[in-house]
């Protein structure tokens, strides 16, 4: 009996033993819950300000934090808005991506997603057409595959997918220092395990202190580029290479399967890099494969002597020899055109778009500003070679009305892109380079410190870029001087950048509704935009009802 008794006591011991530290466990979740503690929150969110009746979801500007957990800033995506019920006529698409896909170094207006958008909604009349970029510069495929439960609880009807450029440096990447390792099981398992607030609470607490720790006075201000590096030198087919390929291919097939499962259809692109003009970051003598810098040398002389495609070659040979890995190798596009084939997804062409429109096909400055972001002609062919991937792969209609589809020229032609967009843009580039991984800057070259604008346009933008007004008031300040130039019709681009990166908020087009109009084009734009808030459901219908008297007054002066 003793011995009977002594199990029993025993197995009390262990049960309580087990059961004190979960009991402990759940009483902190359920406590932390009860206070609304949540550091990585939902991916969807409602938008602050919003005016239309708590209508609309946004992308929470804050998600990043999930992925840089010790960062005091972090990057955020972009500002767009989509409707919580998804319309009876609604095609709901989401974008999946790093910086290129949010349109940096650029303000929201020269995202593709924007021009892509306007193009489905032309091609579509009948069609509420929404397309939701959730590109976040420095991330990796790990974040797409974090979103893509989330999204998927959304109802897409499609998803678009440029990514791949980092998964070395970006987070969770193989040489990040934004980092867990490089067990791709223990990455995906503590991003399933963030869900819980006692794991949020933990972090946030070790990383506390980390910071406080190694916290300093005299730290030099960097670029988010430049605290990404860890590993400064990895060598073309090295241990850490592989991995991060392996990895990339695995996070792949993951985000292709839920989408597949879901029965959401899928369009990804290949990826493209400035490969001409920029040399390599580090050269590495490994002795298996020749330094990137000699070899960098070697297709600079074959371009020289005008043999073009054995040019080409080097020049992307020099780029997949990279040490600093920014850019993403050759192999990362056959691993993109591997694993699509085995789910039958679709890919788009892109390096055939960019080489096509490049000096004898090779990709240079003349679409991209630095390593690999496009320039504002770049993103432009992103979102031709996007808009007609979907025609071709028979995306929202097996049947596309070609008499609505207007040419790529007339949208080339009509988008908001402004001077001002254009200055913003390359200030951030003189930024960025500025620090390393650049090579130190000479006297001659521009930098922030010395840079001295050429025109009003750069004079308002470097303003913007010190944060001594919003990137609303820089349009309105650029249009107002413009107006005075009697230029009216760069006047008037500027305010359709503004509805153009800010869709979604009413004080865009205000400035545009209020201007001074001249002529039946300006009206017929205005009535446009009237439409597009009215069918966005963001203004009270007292003030819609206003802006359009206020219009149809401006425009009977006009005729008088």
């Amino acid at each position: 009996m003793s011995k009977i008794i002594s199990s029993r006591r025993l197995y009390l011991f262990f049960a309580l033993a087990f059961s004190i530290p979960l009991l402990f466990f759940i009483l902190l979740e359920t406590g932390l819950r009860v206070a609304g503690y949540d550091d990585t929150q939902q991916l969807f969110i409602a938008p602050t300000g919003d005016t239309a009746n708590g209508a609309y979801l946004t992308i929470n500007p804050s998600i990043a934090r999930r992925y840089f957990p010790q960062q005091g800033f972090v990057p955020q995506p972009p500002n767009d808005l989509f409707r919580k019920q998804k319309p009876g006529n609604g095609y709901r698409i989401f974008v999946l991506g790093e910086s290129t896909t949010g349109g940096w170094p650029y303000p929201e207006n020269v995202m593709f997603s924007r021009l892509l958008e306007q193009r489905l909604a032309d091609a579509f009349p009948g069609k509420y057409v929404e397309v939701v970029n959730t590109g976040i510069a420095a991330v990796s495929s790990y974040t797409l595959l974090d979103f893509m439960g989330e999204i998927l609880r959304q109802k897409p009807d499609a998803i678009l997918i440029y990514a791949g450029h980092n998964e070395f440096y970006g987070a969770l990447g193989a040489a990040s220092t934004q980092s867990l390792g490089q067990s791709r099981w223990l990455i995906t398992s503590y991003l399933h395990l963030l869900q819980l607030r006692t794991v949020q609470f933990i972090r946030n607490g070790v990383n506390e202190f980390a910071r406080r720790l190694h916290a300093t006075s005299d730290q030099k201000p960097t670029t988010l580029m430049e605290r990404m590096i860890g590993d400064k030198s990895i060598p073309y087919g090295s241990p850490t290479y592989q991995l991060a390929k392996a990895n990339y291919a695995a996070n792949l097939r993951d985000i292709l399967q839920a989408a597949n499962g879901a029965g959401v259809p899928v369009l990804i692109s290949e990826l493209v890099s400035n490969i001409r003009d920029h040399k390599p970051f580090v050269s590495v003598d490994d002795g298996k494969n020749p330094p990137a810098d000699i070899v960098y040398a070697q297709a600079q002389v074959l371009e020289q002597a005008q043999q073009f495609d054995q040019a080409k070659a080097a020049y992307t040979r020099a780029k997949d020899l990279d040490g600093m890995r920014f850019r993403a190798p050759e192999e990362f596009n056959a691993v993109i055109h591997k694993v699509a084939t085995e789910f039958n997804v679709p890919v788009v062409p892109m390096k055939s778009y960019f080489e096509k429109e490049s000096p004898h096909g090779i990709i240079g400055a003349s679409l991209m500003l630095e390593h690999l972001h496009p320039n504002t002609d770049g993103y432009l062919l992103m979102s031709e070679a996007f808009f007609d991937a979907m025609q071709q792969h028979k995306f929202i209609s097996a049947n596309w009305d070609t008499s609505k589809i207007l040419s790529a020229a007339s949208y080339r032609q009509s988008w908001p892109v402004t001077g001002f967009d254009r200055a913003f843009g390359e200030l951030r580039i003189i930024s960025l380079t500025d620090h390393a991984p650049y090579p130190p800057k000479s006297p001659g070259q521009p930098s922030i410190d010395n840079f001295q604008p050429r025109n009003k346009a750069e004079e308002l933008a470097f303003k913007q870029f010190k944060g001594e007004f919003s990137y609303l008031g820089g349009h309105v300040k650029m249009a107002e001087y413009l107006e005075a130039e009697g230029k009216h019709e760069l006047a008037l681009r500027e305010y359709y950048a503004l509805i153009s990166a800010m869709p979604y908020s009413i004080e865009s087009y205000l400035p545009a509704l209020n201007a001074r109009k001249v002529t039946p084009g300006d009206f017929e734009a205005a009535h446009r935009y009237l439409r597009q808030l009215e069918r966005l459901d963001i203004a009270e219908p007292g003030k819609l009802a206003a802006l359009q008297r206020v219009l149809e007054q401006q425009e009977k002066s006009a005729k008088n």
